[in-house]
């Protein structure tokens, strides 16, 4: 397509990295501090000025126009992230009150609570007058995570459905020193402004009036494809992997199944990417091959193959890398049309970064998406280095090496990425994707005959049956490799610098390699030197000690590992002090000769009883209150902490109460 790609491929990354560069900064420093009309302003008069330097005459103003394009864009993501914050964050009232939404992801159950998210619309707003009381509904149009529990009569929701409920509607919060992840952020990021728990009566469903929008009717058609899975008699980790490699869904995927893919380095199959989108196109490609014969029919074929892979981004749920992908090959799609030279891989995947955070700048947060193009401009780099090492000679050979040669490629590049959000490396690999690649294939080809032939009795069953025996066999392998001795190395802590310093590793050796120099090597040896200080200085320095109450648990975090502690009777000595974890009737109307002294008594939900109760079994020194009680519960058992003179503190939704080592 274009002849000096290079020409164009060198600006547009330039403005691609200035804007995601605006996007981090703004967020990470200025969200509180500039609005996104002032920030606008800003990058008004940045294009103004960039348009004069473009127009003037003088070379000495031109020559600024570069440097006020690349301000331009790095404003524009300022601008965009800003103005989608906006659109996310609200002042929830601090009290309950009534809301009205629809609901816009299919429920699931989480443990006793249903969950989804839900778009809500109005709230009730109740304003008293000196003699009459107003109600009306204010416009919220916010996105929440609302769970609730099944009432009596077990009324279901599902996607598209209209609710009103009463419930006090918080911001996420997070608890870093516990967890070291900022949960509250990542949902703020995801678009998620608030969290609810309504209770059984504290809900009801409403008459549909709206019409389904196209994501949730994909949704829907999800619920269907996977109940059709379980027609076919697919249970287990077979349901959970064909169902995750198929369409995206991956709340049947157990715990155990997660890790065992993860020791073998084969996550990525579990979560649609490129992998699958190019495995679609090549499948559907041979299934339109016919239309090629006719005039046109090329194009015909590849606007339906377009047309498909939308449909299938939408039936996966839009995925950062699946949309990644698609909008890649969506691109190529138009540049053939138009040329009939060669589309660069490099102008395409930078092409499509820059269009995606346009459209949603909170990509970029996206752990999804950083590790899509990362890999894919790893592959693009470091590919045709690693497969120059070595030609074979037959097509076994050739297939092997540049299977290897890809998987090192994405490994090595992403690599940073993985050890700072997962700290775990898998050293097996490069075993495991030789296999996984040909096997997802042929489940996917297996899916899709299913599809195909299901009804046809003997042929369908035994489509139904290779389907199933090719994921036994996935899962079989991936088994094997992550028990081998040594398949994964874990409690790996990297910070953000340190994986920043890694990239540039990467990049230094990368030049290297390419033109060999003294001052090369000698930066790679400086990064190195850098990245081991900076590791023996964080794991040398103090580190505290401490337990944690949380999610009606008590949990023990030393430096950079947290572990629950365990007892049969809710009891825990923790050096000194004593912990008491109450979330059942044991205690009710109890009482004791000689009380036990309880220097915390953790209320959590499924306690049953009340604070006079306990005063007359223990001597508490101090209650917390977890934050999954019942508001007006855990208001009436603050009421009686304050009457007998015991201290409390209340823990949000997502919080944890820190208590310090003592030795």
């Amino acid at each position: 397509m274009l002849k000096n790609a290079s020409y164009i491929i060198y600006p547009l990354f330039r403005l691609a990295f200035s804007m995601a560069a605006g996007i981090f900064l703004f967020d990470r420093f200025l969200s509180d501090r500039l609005s996104w009309p002032w920030a606008f302003g800003l990058f008004g008069i940045a294009v103004v000025l960039t348009c004069v330097c473009f127009r003037s005459s003088v070379y000495r103003w031109r020559s600024l126009f570069g440097y006020l394009a690349t301000l331009s864009f790095f404003l524009l993501g300022g601008c965009s992230v800003l103005y989608q914050q906006s659109r996310i964050d609200y002042l929830w009232p601090q009290e309950a009150e009534v809301y009205e939404g629809v609901v816009q992801t299919v429920p699931y159950l989480k443990g006793k609570t249903f969950r989804a998210e839900v778009t809500v619309t109005h709230r009730l707003e109740a304003s008293e007058d000196t003699c009459i009381r107003e109600k009306r509904w204010l416009p919220v149009r916010r996105k929440i995570l609302l769970y609730w529990i099944l009432d009596s009569a077990g009324t279901s929701l599902q996607c598209g459905d209209r609710i009103c409920f009463h419930a006090t509607v918080s911001r996420p919060v997070s608890d870093m020193n516990l967890t070291g992840f900022d949960y509250g952020k990542y949902l703020f990021r995801q678009g998620i402004s608030g969290t609810a728990l309504a209770f059984e009566g504290h809900w009801k469903r409403l008459q549909p009036a709206f019409m389904l929008t196209w994501k949730q009717r994909a949704l829907l058609l999800r619920e269907r494809l996977l109940e059709q899975y379980r027609n076919w008699g697919l249970e287990g980790d077979v349901l959970a992997v064909v169902s995750a490699l198929t369409v995206g869904e991956k709340r049947e995927l157990t715990e155990e199944l997660k890790a065992v893919y993860s020791a073998a380095g084969t996550s990525h199959v579990l979560a649609l990417s490129g992998l699958h989108v190019g495995m679609i196109v090549g499948i559907l490609w041979i299934l339109l091959a016919p239309l090629k014969r006719w005039r046109h029919g090329k194009n015909v074929a590849s606007l339906l193959l377009v047309v498909c892979l939308w449909m299938f981004a939408f039936l996966s749920g839009l995925s950062a890398s699946v949309v990644r992908a698609v909008t890649m090959f969506t691109l190529y799609v138009l540049a053939s049309w138009v040329s009939e030279e060669r589309f660069s891989g490099f102008l395409s995947v930078t092409l499509t970064a820059f269009l995606m955070l346009v459209y949603q700048p909170m990509y970029l947060f996206d752990i999804s998406f950083q590790l899509s193009f990362v890999a894919v401009y790893s592959i693009l780099l470091l590919y045709p280095l690693i497969s120059s090492w070595w030609s074979p000679r037959n097509r076994i050979g050739t297939y092997v090496w540049n299977a290897l040669s890809v998987s090192l490629a994405a490994q090595l590049g992403t690599l940073p990425l993985i050890l700072y959000y997962f700290g775990a490396f898998p050293t097996y690999f490069l075993l495991a994707n030789l296999v996984v690649g040909p096997l997802a294939c042929c489940i996917l080809c297996a899916t899709l005959g299913a599809f195909l032939l299901g009804n046809l009795p003997v042929v369908g069953a035994g489509v139904i049956w290779l389907l199933t025996q090719t994921t036994v066999l996935l899962n079989v392998i991936m088994e094997s490799v992550s028990s081998l001795d040594g398949s994964q190395l874990t409690a790996i802590h990297l910070s953000a610098f340190q994986a920043l310093l890694l990239f540039l590793l990467l990049g230094a050796v990368y030049a290297y390699l390419h033109r060999r120099s003294a001052l090369r090597l000698m930066t790679c040896l400086g990064i190195v030197n850098v990245f081991l200080v900076i590791g023996i200085w964080r794991y040398g320095r103090p580190f505290s000690d401490s337990f944690y109450l949380y999610r009606s648990e008590v949990y023990h975090r030393k430096r950079f590992e947290a572990e629950v502690l365990s007892s049969a009777n809710g009891f825990y000595r923790l050096d000194a002090l004593k912990v008491a974890v109450l979330k059942d009737s044991t205690w009710r109307k109890k009482q004791a000769a000689e009380k036990l002294a309880v220097d915390y008594a953790y209320i959590c939900r499924g306690f049953r009883g009340n604070v006079e109760g306990l005063s007359r079994v223990f001597e508490i020194r101090q209650v917390v209150f977890d934050g999954s009680l019942n508001p007006s519960y855990r208001k009436s058992l603050k009421a009686e902490c304050m009457r007998y003179q015991i201290p409390f503190a209340e823990l949000p939704a997502e919080g944890s109460y820190r208590i310090v080592r003592k030795y």
